[in-house]
């Protein structure tokens, strides 16, 4: 079973899935170039490039399939993996991600960070949860825990992504897809319209809502992402608990 991270958080975001699932998976939690420990991404770095080293980092433990989990970035990356190899992406599971993509909030994003740096960080990690999620100490010690893994690249691979993100693919790429696909949204994420369209491109994919979550549901409301989750892999012979 396969994390991937939102930018600008990173594998960490995914602290609760981790502990939960690894009772009846093996849980890897990447970080994508140039978060965390991991090193730069090269230039011109595109979606589909982090969804081909993803598949890399599985074929070290596997041959075989992986259930995948992919948040926002995370997301994206995720539908690339199934596009490259659906033999093998046995379920995917989204989160914070709508259909179009958006693009023009990427930009935005790039100007800010080369503008204001890497302070700006810490603002949107906080600015995926909801409004009464962003009051809650325990998010707030999650925001200031990815800040503290700062590193030199950090910055340029926050800038890189988002660079990457503009770029979404056209609609033929989702139409395409044919993997088992769950879409999880909470209520309060901008991102919720677009994850309701989604569903309707996305051939057999499936739709659930955590109410009163924002942008990172998994974070924040677990206990229901956990739920949706375990019922869809329940429903395609995919848990073993």
């Amino acid at each position: 079973m396969l994390f991937l991270h939102s930018t600008p958080d990173d594998h960490r975001i995914w602290l609760y899935q981790t502990a939960h699932f690894s009772a009846w998976y093996r849980a890897i939690a990447v970080d994508f170039a140039g978060y965390g420990r991991s090193p730069a991404p090269q230039p011109g770095v595109t979606i589909g490039d982090q969804a081909a080293a993803c598949w890399e980092i599985v074929d070290r433990f596997t041959s075989a399939g992986a259930i995948i989990h992919g948040n926002s970035m995370g997301a994206q990356v995720a539908k690339h993996m199934a596009s490259q190899q659906p033999e093998r992406a046995l379920a995917v599971i989204v989160s914070g991600t709508g259909y179009p993509p958006p693009r023009e909030p990427m930009l935005r994003l790039i100007k800010r960070y080369r503008a204001e740096g890497i302070a700006l960080r810490h603002e949107q990690i906080l600015d995926h949860f909801s409004e009464a999620g962003k009051a809650q100490p325990i998010l707030q010690h999650y925001a200031r825990m990815v800040m503290e893994l700062n590193n030199v690249s950090t910055l340029d691979s926050i800038i890189a992504m988002n660079e990457a993100l503009s770029n979404p693919p056209p609609e033929e790429f989702y139409r395409k897809l044919s993997v088992p696909f769950l879409i999880v949204c909470g209520t309060l994420d901008r991102s919720y319209a677009g994850a309701i369209e989604m569903q309707k491109v996305i051939k057999g994919s499936e739709f659930r809502s955590i109410e009163g979550a924002g942008h990172a549901c998994m974070i924040e409301r677990p206990w229901a992402y956990d739920k949706h989750c375990l019922e869809f892999l329940s429903k395609l012979g995919l848990f073993p608990g």
